[in-house]
């Protein structure tokens, strides 16, 4: 296990001696093996969903990490509080992504959150959200932004609004490579993505504004894309942290608020 969890809550200003290894705005390279990434998880998920989605993204970092060691540090969104997010745990491990504006990281990942506004824009962490989006384009290597994050992103950056489909995008899909890019090299032409979202970014609105598909769904519509600016920017709009029974237990959640009637439909 190379992945080290902060628990801490110290933060470092750019240049910090704790962190010699800061990006610079210009003229990124990549790290040497022997150096410790220093990645930021900004888990926004609530009830059960929060500490599942922690282990996920933990153990995707530590199987992708090889010999790199890792430094996670955890932070959140303003509005998420101890009852929704686990006790002690949350109050031990995380910290306010206002933390976030006093450091750099080499890469940062940025969970969803079921929206309660039909608007993101209306959202009550959106202020806080586009802060964090707007540090780490100027302060990462690359950073990572999953399922309605990646809307809300896209929707700031460039004004792309997401398209809600006449049925629920939910299952593990088969997807197809799309642009040719080091991030995806390595993947076969075909793969399988779990997907679980009723919205969706078109490919045509991402390419007219400077965005590339890397993978797209075999039937139709988009998977993974990216943006290049100072950083690397990766939207995932499907799920590749999900654990093999992650969508069987959202699917009973559904399954429960439609018998409580929170709701009209399952999928």
């Amino acid at each position: 296990m190379v992945v080290n969890i902060d628990s801490s809550h110290l933060t470092h200003g750019p240049g910090s001696a704790a962190h010699p290894h800061r990006p610079a705005a210009q003229g990124h390279r990549l790290l040497r093996a022997s150096q410790c990434l220093t990645i930021g998880l900004v888990n926004n998920m609530a009830g059960a969903a929060f500490k599942a989605t922690e282990s996920q993204f933990v153990s995707l970092l530590d199987s992708a990490s090889q010999d790199i060691p890792i430094h996670v540090s955890f932070y959140t969104l303003p509005g998420l509080s101890l009852a929704e997010s686990g006790g002690s745990h949350f109050a031990r491990h995380y910290q306010s992504a206002e933390a976030l504006l006093d450091t750099r990281l080499d890469g940062l990942i940025v969970t969803g959150r079921e929206p309660k506004m039909a608007d993101l824009r209306d959202e009550p962490y959106w202020g806080s959200f586009t802060q964090v989006l707007e540090w780490a384009r100027a302060n990462t290597y690359s950073s990572i932004w999953s399922c309605l994050a990646a809307h809300a992103a896209v929707l700031h950056m460039d004004g792309i609004g997401r398209r809600k489909s006449a049925d629920k995008n939910f299952g593990v899909f088969e997807c197809v490579r799309g642009s040719e890019h080091p991030l995806t090299q390595d993947l076969p032409a075909v793969f399988h993505i779990p997907h679980s979202r009723w919205n969706g970014i078109g490919q045509d609105d991402l390419a007219a504004r400077g965005y590339s598909v890397l993978s797209r769904l075999a039937a139709d519509g988009v998977d993974t894309f990216i943006k290049q600016e100072e950083s690397l920017l990766v939207f995932f709009q499907g799920h590749p942290e999900y654990e093999s029974d992650t969508l069987m237990r959202e699917y009973r959640r559904d399954v429960w608020r439609y018998v409580k009637g929170e709701t009209t439909s399952i999928l």
